[in-house]
């Protein structure tokens, strides 16, 4: 629900909310004017009880900044301005409570005191028949707010893992090497994202984490962040890695022009590949072909990812002339069990290599797999049985090494 579904006049009448309602928490603007520190005093000391609101509000700046816009929220109470205008402002709260990761159950404990709070400044100054004024516009407030109405409201475990991943410099580059599928040599190494749990110290995948990362506009941190250290990390070393770009970041002009520059830049940029989810491509045809160019005239190679997955025209994808064809996991996963998928991938290599684009086979999962997508001529595999990622900075002790199938070196675990 957003706030061009609602009618602040609607809700008002559900909650029977009238003009004598507002008239009598008009006359009240003053006394709260005047009674606000008190109450906020003993709200934060109340609230800050609790370990949660502590990881949130642990920073100066950031719990003065709270206090003053619950300070301007508490008078706005009061003001008799019911109107559009402040059904935008309440909205402009709730997205900010989405930020800075409080949950709902948070929301609550604070609503209730403060509720508290102000029934008990009422009643010590004989106005308690003024309470059932402040109940129903608190009622519209928390009706408005609560973040359980938009159905992307994160947890507040996961809030904290990444904005620990933020604040400790916490985003590592983990990689899993691409093989040469006629010499068992490593060809390449993908660059995926990796967050600390700052519990466990374990790493993590990203991938549980991206839609809640976009909502409370975190996501745009870790990426510049894994960047930066992927980059730095390879230009110290001679290998070819990839990248992986979203839809999300090309669209992003601030975004661009920065990457653009870190990729120009960067010592060897033809060591570099970009990779694009094939699903990505019909966000909008004309942005991804501009960031196509600019990025090969940069010296950048393209690979397309998660091809095959039946989103796109192929027709359309090949016109990228991409370096590189990913395909989609779901061919792969289950090929040896259907024959189908094994004569689907016949044909896609076959159409690829006629326009000079090389094949990448990844969810190796095993050794049978991996014998069938070698003898369809597939260039380059990728997958856990060959090698499971690993900590990217490991690659400065144990450099570039080679495999073979049926190696005992291999890493055989499953994915």
């Amino acid at each position: 629900m957003n706030v061009t579904q609602l009618n602040i006049d609607e809700i008002k009448k559900h909650y029977r909310f009238e003009e004598r309602d507002r008239e009598e928490l008009l006359k009240l603007y003053s006394i709260f004017e005047e009674n606000s520190k008190d109450i906020l005093d003993k709200f934060y000391e109340f609230i800050l009880s609790f370990p949660h609101s502590k990881t949130f509000l642990s920073q100066e700046s950031i719990l003065q900044n709270h206090r003053r816009g619950l300070n301007r929220w508490l008078l706005a109470l009061f003001s008799g301005r019911y109107d559009e205008d402040y059904l935008i402002w309440l909205f402009k709260i709730k997205e900010i409570h989405i930020h800075i990761g409080l949950s709902s159950h948070y929301l609550f404990i604070a609503f209730s005191y403060i509720r508290e709070l102000i029934s008990n400044t009422l009643i010590e100054l004989g106005y308690l028949d003024k309470i059932i004024h402040i109940n129903k516009i608190l009622d519209i407030n928390l009706e408005i707010i609560n973040p359980h109405q938009d159905t992307t409201t994160p947890y507040i475990s996961d809030i904290i893992i990444l904005k620990s991943a933020i604040d400790t410099s916490g985003v590592t580059p983990f990689v899993q090497p691409i093989v040469d599928t006629s010499s068992g040599e490593i060809f390449s190494y993908e660059s995926l994202m990796r967050i600390q749990n700052p519990y466990s110290k374990k790493y993590l995948s990203i991938a549980p984490y991206i839609q809640i990362a976009k909502d409370t506009h975190i996501y745009n941190s870790l990426v510049d962040m894994m960047i930066d250290k992927t980059l730095d990390i390879f230009s110290k070393l001679p290998y070819r890695f990839s990248l992986n770009i979203g839809y999300g970041d090309i669209t992003n002009d601030d975004f661009i022009s920065t990457f653009l520059y870190k990729i120009e830049t960067f010592p060897n940029p033809s060591r570099i590949t970009i990779e694009i989810l094939e699903s990505d491509i019909i966000e909008d045809f004309k942005v991804i072909t501009s960031f196509i160019s600019d990025i090969k005239k940069l010296g950048c190679s393209i690979a397309i990812d998660d091809f095959g997955s039946g989103y796109s025209n192929i027709d359309n994808i090949l016109k990228f002339n991409p370096d590189y064809i990913k395909i989609d996991g779901s061919l792969i996963e289950t090929i040896v069990q259907e024959p189908k998928k094994e004569l689907l991938l016949k044909n896609i290599v076959k159409m690829v290599k006629d326009i000079d684009t090389k094949v990448v086979a990844e969810y190796i999962s095993s050794k049978e797999i991996y014998d069938l997508v070698c003898s369809i001529g597939v260039d380059y595999l990728q997958g856990f049985y060959l090698f499971k990622p690993f900590d990217a900075r490991e690659l400065f002790q144990d450099p570039n090494g080679s495999i073979k199938g049926g190696n005992e070196s291999i890493q055989k675990e499953e994915k």
